[in-house]
Order: structure tokens, then C-alpha cells, then sequence
């Protein structure tokens, strides 16, 4: 439970992140709308996007790798359709959100982890 909560934190941080670094990528509501637009976006990355990257193999591959930016673009989308008045971006602004959100999400990680035992 610790960890699924870290996760949420950890996202909503690099979701945050982008909002600051980026003009065109907007978060709008409190902390609880914050929570919610998060756990919407891990439950899409959850069930959508392996289903996404499946049947985008080929042009993963075809482009070497960058249409897997374009599926997080995507799911970052999806996101802010299934929870309207969240986020507002415009198309480059949702692509290159999912960019800093998933650089600031990997480094948060990798930084707050600590060691394993």
C-alpha cells in the first residue's frame, strides 16, 4: 500500500513538474483532483498502454522507439478526456508533457527508491 501511494505522489510530482516547466501544459484543480487525474493516468497506463504497444510494435520498431513517446502522449490524452477540466494542453504541449513527466518520474524514482535490500 506504501508503495502504490509513493507511485501516486511520485507522479503527481513529475505531473506537477511539467506543469511548471512548460507553457502550454496546464494542471488545473486542487490536490484531490490532482489524486484523481493520477490514479486515471495509472490506470490507463495500466490496462491501455500494453494493449497500445502491442499493436504498435511494428511502428515502434519502424521508428526506433520514438512512437512509444507518441503512446505516452496518448495515454496522457486519454487521461484528460476521461478526466475533463484537469488538464489543458495543446498537442504539442500533451507530447512533450509525457516526455518531462516520464524523464521527472524515472528521476524521482531512482532518487527517492533509496537501496533494496
Amino acid at each position: 500500500m506504501l508503495r502504490l501511494i509513493f507511485r501516486i505522489l511520485i507522479t503527481m510530482a513529475a505531473l506537477k513538474g511539467a506543469d511548471i516547466l512548460l507553457p502550454n501544459f496546464n494542471l488545473h484543480g486542487g490536490f484531490w483532483t490532482l489524486v484523481g487525474f493520477t490514479i486515471v493516468l495509472g490506470l490507463l497506463n495500466w490496462i491501455v498502454k500494453p494493449i497500445l504497444i502491442f499493436f504498435s510494435i511494428p511502428l515502434i520498431v519502424l521508428t526506433i522507439g520514438f512512437f512509444y513517446l507518441v503512446i505516452n502522449a496518448l495515454i496522457l490524452y486519454f487521461a484528460s478526456v476521461v478526466f475533463p477540466g484537469v488538464l489543458s494542453a495543446t498537442t504539442f504541449g500533451v507530447f512533450w508533457g509525457s516526455v518531462i513527466v516520464s524523464v521527472l518520474h524515472w528521476l524521482l524514482t531512482a532518487i527517492f527508491r533509496g537501496k533494496r535490500d
